[in-house]
């Protein structure tokens, strides 16, 4: 008899989780995913061109691929200022 019950209790405890987790499941598929992401509606994106990319680097969904070719365009925008800076003055400035 107390083996019975325990086996009882055991599976009444199993269906209880069980119905919990079904119920857990449908709880996160009422919940709206947020839209992908989409690099054409980033800071940057200027008239009239609108987002420039004609080789398709970036996709829709790819934030961290996005992220690293702006952090890689900046750096080379930084070293082409002062390479530009650096042919201005190269005439100007002559050591002895």
């Amino acid at each position: 008899l107390v083996g019975a019950s325990a086996v009882g209790a055991v599976m009444l405890g199993r269906s209880g989780r069980a119905r919990a987790s079904g119920v857990a499941r449908r709880a996160e598929a009422d919940v709206e995913k947020p839209p992908p992401f989409d690099p054409a509606k980033q800071i940057g994106t200027t008239m009239p061109l609108g987002f420039f990319d004609p080789l398709n680097f970036t996709k829709v969904g790819d934030e961290e691929g996005f992220r690293k070719l702006r952090i890689a365009e900046m750096k080379h925008g930084r070293v082409a200022m002062m390479a530009a800076v650096g042919a201005i003055i190269q005439p100007l400035v002559h050591f002895p």
